[in-house]
């Protein structure tokens, strides 16, 4: 489908000119704040196109499903940006088979997503997870149980994702969860990051807010296709997420999410060096810079086999 295509359709379907379109698109979001109507008139007639992000809000605007119409859409993307995603899921490649010399594939995998209206109410299996989270994050003050309870009414409140791959047989075998903050948590999460989830925090999210993203084991290629595909989802999803935040450990791992657009925010102290010869750190990207590279949309069309699981 051509974007110019769509965008006619839009603008059909809300009965609304050009120039309408150019307000309602200016007062929908900031990104639009300079749009014109000979920008928008050159969109709509195929002459050129607008950027990433300007093309993931237009949907957004229209209450489309983002995921699914930047699969749909026929755009000419650049190469540079797009080569930018691929180099993170090459290194995802050679952790798989690294990861895969040293363990047994497991057969017959599935993955869950859990949050919202189908949380994770399992008290084993969030044991579970607390036991392995503990091995990367220090918990001293609260009991595991009340700790698993309250995940449970954060996953209610969409206030975090829990992502897991388990087998037939009921067993868990690998976790990621994705936890969504207030604005106003910022500094503690950059500060304490290893510490962070020791605090108790509220289940109410109000404004803008940040993402901690962490996947406690990539052992899988097909994992690391699921959980990135989920936080993609999350992003275009959910507006008010400014700010997304992530673990690296792995030298070439940072220098390759540097070039993205990553920054460090701050490195894990008196730890023991891992053997890919790196110390824990915490980066960050804005949901803006994130969602601007046309590398997102390549990768989304080139996976899109995973949006019909």
């Amino acid at each position: 489908m051509e974007l110019f295509s769509l965008l006619l359709k839009i603008r059909t379907e809300l009965e609304s000119t050009q120039a309408e379109m150019v307000e309602k698109l200016s007062l929908h979001h900031e990104v639009f704040a300079n749009l014109d109507l000979i920008t928008y008139s050159r969109w709509e007639r195929g002459v050129s196109m607008p950027s990433t992000l300007r093309i993931i809000h237009l949907l957004s605007f229209a209450q489309y499903d983002v995921i699914r119409y930047l699969v749909k859409l026929d755009l000419k993307l650049s190469k540079t940006k797009i080569n930018q995603m691929r180099r993170i899921e090459a290194h995802a490649y050679d952790q798989h088979d690294l990861i895969q010399g040293a363990f047994y594939p497991i057969p017959d995998a599935s993955f869950k997503h859990h949050s919202g209206s189908e949380p994770l109410t399992d008290m084993d299996k969030l044991q579970r997870i607390c036991d392995s989270s503990g091995r990367f994050f220090k918990f001293d003050h609260l009991a595991v149980r009340e700790r698993c309870e309250r995940s449970i009414i954060l996953q209610q409140k969409h206030a975090l994702h829990i992502l897991t791959c388990e087998g037939k047989d009921d067993s868990l075998y690998a976790h990621a969860m994705l936890s969504v903050h207030n604005m106003h948590e910022r500094e503690q999460l950059r500060s304490e990051f290893r510490h962070f989830y020791n605090t108790p925090r509220a289940a109410q999210l109000s404004g803008d807010k940040v993402m901690f993203f962490h996947s406690v084991m990539r052992f899988n290629l097909k994992w690391w296709e699921f959980t990135c595909l989920y936080l993609i989802q999350v992003l275009c999803r959910e507006p008010d997420i400014q700010e997304l935040f992530m673990i690296v450990r792995d030298k070439s791992a940072a220098q390759i999410y540097a070039n993205f657009g990553f920054k460090v925010e701050a490195k894990a102290e008196n730890e023991d060096i891992n053997p890919f010869g790196g110390r824990r750190k915490l980066i960050s990207i804005s949901r803006d810079d994130f969602l601007s590279h046309h590398g997102i949309i390549a990768w989304l069309k080139a996976h899109a086999d995973l949006l019909k699981d």
